[in-house]
Formats: structure tokens, C-alpha cells, sequence
């Protein structure tokens, strides 16, 4: 009994279960049940794959209908031609994959080695354009979250622009929760120190001695057990173990700091640090200096017992995505920041939570380039098979189901490249 380009092999006719030719698997009794299960399993798999993209494809639907400002506004840094020539070789690999599985069936070797070498070829491609646009967009902070706000290398308002202009005036206020969130658990409520932990600083030479942009760059990097000016033996890590903290929050943090230091008195002997004489603000310490009297009297230390919502430090603001509040300070403290690639300023069409759209459409380029990936795994696996004759008129199932995977992610990027970058 034979079928089309599969030969039934019966094990059932052989007095030994185990006696059968290769390539049919111990399970199966004839390679046509063989093809037809493995064609089932691809099937379903890619059933799997459906769900999980048109889960996706939901979410972007939700986001298009309730904020259709920020696709109109987004879509405006996406290059339509890079997209369209990815798409042209996406149909292109989809063609030579056919024809690769066409001449698998035929039993033609060579044709099936060329088609699915264009194929990968393709893809390889694919990826390449893909990285070109990837790396253009992280180098614009064309990103997803807090760093969409941040401002780009060189550009107005840059961290090292700020810092040039003059020492950042940090705001007690928001530095008392971020002492709370963070810093607290080491060095207690008002910087009294924690046994075990770390030690007071309310009268630390070491601080007063510093101004506010050195007691940043110091928390930035922190202290190693092993460093010799390292009196407790315990590590201080960067940022205080927060890496979410940017530098005008670490200035907030010392602003509020400087509020329970306490001057040390000078004793008349030549110490050779700046030290108060008084309680004056009018002749404060090197330490002082950086953040006004004013300032710190506005914002005591707190004496009762109180407890900050938390003593972890605060997770990454999820969607829609950054509190307003946040941005508006961010970029009034550090300046203005570069909305887009050809704009050296702010852009005032700018919608709110714009970094909203390019979590978007990271996710599911990204995503789907993922799938591209391991579709270039899967063809190069096959071609190796193929240059060594595992592949005949008889037995194409594994370029037959690669085919389908293929075509199921070319077909995805045939939606996503319409609705990311074609639709305003």
C-alpha cells in the first residue's frame, strides 16, 4: 500500500515490533501516521502562537482606541521604507521556502539547498534592517519607561550640561521619601545608623566635608568592604542598592540629609576640613554650603516615630506609564530634553505617556523578531540535514512543518508592519 510521496512502511506485517526502516519513528506504524501527527503537532503549536499574538494584537487595539494620539504621534519616528523593504523580503523568504518544500517532495537536493539558503539569507537580512532601526531608536531614547524621558548623549539638558551650569539644588521634601524608601534601612530615621548596618552620619567629617555634587558622585558609585576609608566593614552599595535613582534624586536625597547634620564645633585646633563654629547658616561647612539655610529650615528633621510606606525601593512605574508629576520635574530640573531625532527641543505635540507607544511596538517587533531568530536556527538545521541526504521524496516532514513556521511568522510581520508603521 502506497500514497503520494510517502511509502507506507506496515509494522505490523514484521514479526519484530522493532524491525523498520529509518526515518519512521518506534511510535508510529506507518509513515504515513508518521507525517500526518507531526503535521497535527505544528498545527496546534501554532495555534499556541495565534494566542499569543492576537493577545497582543488586543492590547494594541485597547491602546489605539483609547489613545490615538499616541500612535499619530509615534508613528512619526518609525522609517516606512525600512519597514516596507523588511517586508519585501519577508515575502521573498516565504516564496523560496515554498519552493524549498515543493522540491523536497520531488526529491531534489540541490533546489531544496538553494531555496532554503535564500531563505535564511532573507532573514539574516531581515534582522540586520531590524538592528539598524533598534539601535537608532536607543540611541534617540526612543525607548519604553523612564528612559524615553531621560535626555539623549550631547543634547540640551544633558546630565553634564546641568552639572556644568552649577551644583543642582535638591529638594528635601522628595528626598525625605526617597531617604525613607532607600536609605533608612541603613542609616535609620534621621541618620542615626543601624547596628549592623551603618553607621551615624550626623557628624561625619566625611560629609562635611564634601559638597553636594561629590556626596553624589561618591553614592553613585559606593564603598567596597575592602576600601581602608571603610569603618564598619560593610559594603555600601552603588546608589545605596536603588539603581532607579537618578542623580537629581540623589541631590533631593542630600538636600535632606544636610537637614539633620549636625555642625561639628571647632575646638581651635587646625583640622584642616571646614567646620561650624555656630549653628549659623551664615557660616555653614563646606557640606552645608550647597544647600541653602532657607531650604533646610523648611524641611526638619522628623523626631516622632514614623514609618516611610516602604522600606524596599520603589519598582519602575508600569502603563500607562510614568506619573506626570515625575516627567514635569524631571525635565524642569535637568532641562529640556530631545523629543526626536531632527527636534533639538521639547515638542509640544508631544501626548502624555508617549513612551506608552514604543513599549508597544517593542514588545511585539520584538517579539516577533524572537520567532525570526529561532526560524534561522530551524532553516540552517535543515539545511545541514539536507546537504547530508536525511531528506527524501519519502520523508520531508521536517522541511514541511519548518515551512509552516516560517510562513505563520512572515504572515505576523505582514499585520505588524501596517499597523505600526503605515497607519497615522
Amino acid at each position: 500500500m502506497t500514497t503520494t510521496n510517502l511509502t507506507v512502511i506496515d509494522r505490523r506485517s514484521s514479526g519484530d515490533e522493532h524491525d523498520h526502516r529509518e526515518p519512521l519513528a518506534h511510535h508510529f506504524d506507518t509513515m504515513k501516521q508518521q507525517y500526518e501527527a507531526g503535521k497535527l503537532g505544528m498545527w496546534l503549536f501554532l495555534a499556541t502562537e495565534v494566542l499569543l499574538f492576537g493577545g497582543l494584537f488586543c492590547a494594541y487595539a485597547v491602546y489605539r482606541g483609547n489613545h490615538a494620539d499616541l500612535f499619530a504621534w509615534g508613528s512619526q519616528f518609525l522609517n516606512v521604507k525600512l519597514g516596507a523593504i523588511n517586508t519585501v523580503v519577508l515575502i521573498v523568504s516565504s516564496v523560496t521556502m515554498a519552493i524549498a518544500v515543493t522540491a523536497a517532495q520531488r526529491g531534489r537536493r540541490w533546489p531544496v539547498i538553494v531555496a532554503l539558503g535564500i531563505t535564511f539569507l532573507c532573514g539574516v537580512t531581515f534582522m540586520a534592517i531590524k538592528s539598524v532601526e533598534y539601535g537608532h531608536k536607543f540611541h534617540e531614547n526612543l525607548v519604553w519607561g523612564v528612559g524615553f524621558y531621560e535626555p539623549v548623549d550631547g543634547a540640551q539638558g544633558s546630565p553634564e550640561t546641568a552639572l556644568a551650569a552649577g551644583p543642582i539644588a535638591g529638594d528635601p521634601v522628595k528626598g525625605r521619601q526617597l531617604w525613607g524608601a532607600t536609605c533608612r534601612s541603613c542609616h535609620g530615621l534621621a541618620g542615626e545608623g543601624v547596628t549592623g548596618q551603618g553607621k551615624d552620619i550626623r557628624t561625619s567629617e566625611f560629609i562635611y566635608a564634601r559638597d553636594d555634587a561629590e556626596l553624589v558622585a561618591f553614592v553613585n558609585v559606593g564603598r567596597m568592604p575592602f576600601d581602608p576609608l571603610n569603618e564598619t566593614g560593610i559594603q555600601m552599595p552603588p546608589k545605596g542598592g536603588n539603581p532607579m535613582l537618578k542623580d537629581p534624586d540623589l541631590f533631593d536625597i542630600i538636600a535632606y540629609l544636610r537637614t539633620f547634620m549636625v555642625p561639628i564645633e571647632d575646638d581651635g585646633g587646625d583640622t584642616g576640613k571646614d567646620t561650624a563654629t555656630t549653628g549659623d547658616d551664615t557660616a555653614p561647612t563646606a557640606g552645608l554650603a550647597q544647600t541653602p539655610a532657607a531650604t533646610r529650615d523648611t524641611a526638619p528633621p522628623e523626631t516622632g516615630f514614623w514609618i516611610p510606606k516602604s522600606t524596599i525601593p520603589p519598582p519602575p512605574a508600569g502603563p500607562p506609564g510614568v506619573d506626570a508629576a515625575y516627567v514635569d520635574d524631571f525635565v524642569g530640573r535637568s532641562g529640556e530634553y530631545r523629543a526626536g531625532p531632527a527636534d533639538p527641543g521639547p515638542d509640544e505635540n508631544r501626548p502624555e505617556n508617549a513612551h506608552v507607544f514604543f513599549g508597544l511596538y517593542f514588545l511585539m517587533t520584538g517579539l516577533h523578531a524572537v520567532h525570526v531568530l529561532a526560524g534561522l536556527g530551524l532553516i540552517a538545521w535543515l539545511m545541514f540535514r539536507t546537504v547530508f541526504g536525511h531528506f527524501t521524496s519519502n520523508y520531508f516532514t521536517p522541511i514541511d512543518l519548518g515551512g509552516l513556521y516560517w510562513h505563520i511568522v512572515d504572515l505576523i510581520w505582514i499585520f505588524l508592519f501596517p499597523l505600526f508603521y503605515l497607519i497615522r
